[in-house]
């Protein structure tokens, strides 16, 4: 075997004995103090198993994750959509860049109340709110790869007959995928904050409704299993982006000589 593949497996066990580390150190630290608001993590993940295996994993776990997906897929589509051409058609920039600015530096938890206003309690507000947080990095990094592609891949194109939305979609797009991955691996954090932020303002059902109502009823190691199920969620979901994304990238890692893994 490789001194690659070696020097990622032990990458792997280090990491989870570290991890296993903490998680006795947590168990330890909490039967010794017996404070009142910090479970042992035996009864954290006793409450975390009981949540994905009973009704809560239909009416709370289930629907945040689809809510997530849903808000996190349109608000990627717009960026992609909207970032690249801004990118590539430079003459557009005066009139967009102020507009660009101003809604980039709005937090998304900071229009839930507008979204309130507007969209009601349902679950389409809290998709719209998470599409609109996921969006801002996947569309200001899809504007700096399209103005990053490099000028004579673009006249070549021209040269060789590729009209302008086929420069774009051929040449453009391609060419921008790095910096456009960026910006989606970015919106997974974002999107997922929002999701738990938004189901805490007039929801009845999710992961967020289900951590504060927790902890509002003194339900302590609860608490501690609906945020650790949140733990569970963001890793599942980045480690199936790391392997989409070396899959997509592939080519490029390919060309830094690097497998993606890094």
């Amino acid at each position: 075997m490789s001194a690659a593949p070696l020097r990622r497996i032990a990458y792997l066990v280090l990491g989870w004995l570290v991890a296993g580390l903490l998680l006795l150190f947590w168990q330890l630290y909490a039967e010794s103090a017996q404070e009142l608001f910090l479970p042992t993590f035996a009864s954290a993940a006793t409450a975390t198993w009981h949540l994905v295996t009973r009704s809560t994993l239909t009416s709370d776990v289930l629907p945040s994750v689809g809510r997530f997906a849903a808000g996190y897929a349109i608000g990627c589509v717009i960026g992609v959509a909207i970032g690249t051409p801004l990118g590539y058609l430079r003459a557009l920039d005066p009139w967009v860049r102020p507009v660009l600015e101003f809604l980039r530096a709005m937090p998304a938890t900071a229009i839930l109340p507008l979204a309130l206003l507007l969209l009601g309690t349902g679950g389409g507000m809290r998709v719209t709110v998470i599409a609109f947080g996921a969006c801002w990095p996947v569309l200001l990094n899809a504007v700096d790869g399209a103005r990053d592609v490099e000028p004579v891949l673009i006249e070549t194109g021209k040269i060789n007959g590729l009209g302008r939305y086929a420069v774009l979609r051929r040449i453009v797009l391609p060419a921008s995928l790095p910096q456009i991955f960026a910006g989606l691996r970015t919106a997974l954090g974002i999107a997922l904050i929002v999701m738990v932020l938004s189901e805490m303002y007039g929801a009845n059902s999710g992961l967020g409704y289900l951590i504060l109502t927790s902890q509002r009823r003194f339900e302590v190691p609860e608490t501690y299993g609906g945020v650790l199920v949140l733990g569970i969620i963001g890793w599942l979901v980045s480690v199936m982006f790391t392997r989409v994304e070396r899959r997509a990238l592939g080519w490029h890692y390919g060309r830094l000589g690097r497998d993606g893994s890094g």
